[in-house]
C-alpha cells in the first residue's frame, strides 16, 4: 500500500459464521444452481485510475468546508442518471465522492463528467461479465490508494468483498478515507462487524483524519446499532446520524448506507431522494474545515 503502511488484521477469533471447505461450497453450489463468483483476490489489483480535473475544476484553495458523499449506484447500470443527480446542489458540492458497486468504464465517465481524479478497485465479476468494485473519486491529489480484502465470502456464491481506501491532500493535509461494501446480511451480523473491524484495523494510526463510508448493508433489525457501536468504540463519530433510509426495496425503506469519521465535525447532512439512478440513495455530509 503506497504512502503508508497498512496494518494487518488482529489475529483474534473472528466472530462470524465458520466458512465451509471450498470443496463443500462447490457441491453446494452445484446442488443449488448458485454460481461460483469470479473474484479479484489480489490485493495489487486490477486497478484502475484517471485525474479528470481541469484548472477550472481542480480546487486550489482551502476549502471553507468539507463535503463527502457515498453512493452504491447499484451495478453502475444508470450513469447518466448518477451523473445528473451529481450536478446537482447538494452532491454538486462534494469534495470526495465514495462509490460501490462500480465497473472501471463507469467510474472514468463519471470522473471525466465531474472534473475528479480517482481510483478503482473492482472485488468480483458480475454474471453479467462487468467487474463490481469501489471507487474513490476527488477533487483533491490523490497522493495514495489500496484495497483491502475483507473476510467472509458469501457462502453460497463466494463472492468476495473489498474496502477501497486514499489519502487525500487538501492543501497540505493529509486525510484518510475508505470506501466500503460490506457483504448482505447471508454472511451473519458477526461476519459484517469483522468486515468493518477489518476496515478500522487497516486504518487505525495512519492518521488523525479518517472517513470511513459505503454500503454497510444494515437491513436487518439491530446490525445499524451493532455498527455503530463498534464504530463508536473505536473513536469514530457517526457523521450521518439521523439522515434516515437510504434505500428502498420492496420491504420499505432500510438505513443500509453510512459515514463514519474521525478528527472531523459536521455541520449539516442529509439523504438526496430524488432519482438518481439506484435504489440507493446518496449520502452527504458537510464538515467545517480546516478541521
Amino acid at each position: 500500500m503506497p504512502g503508508h503502511a497498512m496494518r494487518a488484521p488482529s489475529l483474534r477469533r473472528r466472530k462470524g459464521p465458520l466458512v465451509s471447505p471450498p470443496l463443500a461450497l462447490l457441491l453446494l453450489a452445484l446442488l443449488t444452481g448458485c454460481p461460483i463468483a469470479e473474484n479479484y483476490p489480489d490485493a495489487s489489483g486490477p486497478r484502475y485510475s484517471g485525474d479528470h480535473r481541469t484548472p477550472s475544476s481542480a480546487a486550489v484553495e482551502t476549502p471553507s468546508s468539507l463535503t463527502v458523499v457515498t453512493f452504491n449506484l447499484a451495478f453502475a447500470e444508470h450513469v447518466t442518471e448518477a451523473i445528473t443527480a451529481l450536478s446537482r446542489p447538494p452532491l454538486s458540492m462534494a469534495d470526495i465522492l465514495l462509490m460501490q458497486e462500480m465497473d472501471a468504464t463507469s467510474v472514468d465517465r463519471i470522473a471525466r463528467e465531474l472534473g475528479l481524479n480517482y481510483v478503482y478497485y473492482p472485488a468480483s465479476v458480475q454474471v453479467d461479465g462487468d467487474d463490481f468494485g469501489n471507487a474513490v473519486l476527488s477533487r483533491w491529489p490523490i497522493t495514495a490508494d489500496w484495497k483491502l480484502n475483507l473476510p467472509h465470502d458469501d457462502p453460497y456464491h463466494q463472492q468476495h468483498r473489498i474496502a477501497v481506501g486514499a489519502t487525500l491532500d487538501i492543501q497540505g493535509t493529509p486525510i484518510q478515507v475508505v470506501s466500503v461494501h460490506n457483504a448482505t446480511p447471508i454472511v451473519g451480523l458477526g461476519g459484517r462487524l469483522d468486515q468493518a473491524e477489518t476496515i478500522i484495523d487497516a486504518v487505525d494510526g495512519t492518521g488523525p483524519l479518517q472517513v470511513i463510508a459505503g454500503d454497510f448493508n444494515t437491513s436487518d433489525p439491530g446490525s445499524l446499532t451493532q455498527t455503530v457501536k463498534l464504530f463508536s468504540g473505536r473513536g469514530f463519530q457517526w457523521a450521518s446520524e439521523g439522515v434516515g433510509d437510504t434505500v428502498d426495496s420492496v420491504i420499505g425503506g432500510l438505513p443500509l448506507d453510512s459515514i463514519f469519521t474521525q478528527g472531523l465535525s459536521p455541520v449539516d447532512r442529509g439523504v438526496d431522494k430524488r432519482p438518481a439512478g439506484s435504489d440507493h440513495h446518496p449520502v452527504w455530509v458537510r464538515f467545517a474545515w480546516p478541521p
